[in-house]
């Protein structure tokens, strides 16, 4: 447990290594490493959390087994005053912080980990960029061959639902703007 409001001037570090973390939805990660440092800042916290792990889960399309690489870096600002979580963001020095609401006196370091490696989990992980899936009838794996299954017209992409997918693979989302 870190005691946010007892710190010490230079600030704490504590390091960490756990073996196996279960997430929901079946899926772990293992092999975590990590770090978190907090420093005072004018009654506020600045916490920053780096590591690495081992996810694993499966595809989304197919349902093979994947391990993939996990990297973690994040940094934040904790705050017990409403009004500065209110405005999301807090400029110290050059960098602009994500402010979070840290009512409590002390941060169980452990679920500061765990948090901040859900939320980098992949939602929707591949096995490969271009996995075929499952065939909805008989459930072979598309990626190892065709099936025997009569296609319907539901289960062909149409030539424009094939452009569109291609066209919109490498655009990323950013939600910022």
């Amino acid at each position: 447990m870190i005691d946010l409001y007892k710190l010490p001037l230079e600030g704490l570090r504590l390091n960490g290594t756990t073996q196996q973390v279960e997430l929901k939805g079946g899926v772990s990660m293992r092999d975590l490493t990590w770090s978190v440092f907090a420093l005072a800042s004018d009654g506020d916290v600045f916490l920053e959390v780096k590591g690495q792990a081992i996810w694993q889960g499966v595809c989304s399309r197919c349902l093979a087994p994947l391990d993939r690489p996990l990297v973690v870096e994040s940094q934040f600002l904790g705050s017990k005053d409403p009004d500065l979580v209110g405005r999301g963001s807090y400029a110290l020095g050059s960098q602009d912080l994500d402010v979070v609401f840290l009512p409590e006196d002390r941060l169980n370091e452990a679920e500061l980990v765990r948090e901040q490696f859900e939320l980098q989990a992949p939602m929707h992980p591949l096995c490969i960029d271009d996995c075929k899936g499952l065939c909805p009838s008989c459930g072979k794996n598309w990626n190892k061959g065709p099936c025997q299954c009569q296609p319907t017209a539901d289960q062909v992409p149409s030539a424009l639902n094939q452009a569109l997918t291609k066209a919109l693979a490498g655009i990323k989302l950013d939600p910022e703007s």
